[in-house]
């Protein structure tokens, strides 16, 4: 299997954040088992949809969750590192940095071929 490109990377660590945003706005029920040590890209998303089997329940959350990645992807590496910290996705200011960088790189870039 090919290794992940970044911007695949940044979408799954931004889903994560998505996705524990939307399951804490929606499912009360869910305890995450996971350590931070432990944390690959898209876990919480994937192991929530395992989990689950509600089809409403599921599809509030992947509504929410869709909705809060658009949000995500416009944020600057500070408020970005807040929310991951806020919903438990383990994410380095760095990294941080990096991710907002990458999106404004993206929103740029179709600013610019639009011209």
């Amino acid at each position: 299997m090919a290794a992940q490109t970044d911007n695949q990377y940044y979408h799954l660590i931004l889903a994560d954040i998505a996705m524990a945003a939307a399951i804490r706005t929606c499912d009360h029920e869910y305890v995450r088992d996971a350590d931070d040590k432990d944390y690959v890209p898209a876990s919480i998303r994937d192991g929530w949809l395992a989990r689950t089997s509600n089809p409403s329940l599921r599809q509030r959350v992947l509504a929410l969750a869709s909705a809060g990645l658009a949000s995500l992807q416009k944020l600057e590496a500070e408020p970005l590192a807040r929310a991951a910290e806020t919903y438990g996705v383990p994410l380095a200011p760095g990294q941080a940095g990096l991710i907002a960088e990458h999106f404004a790189n993206k929103r740029d870039a179709v600013l610019t071929y639009t011209r």
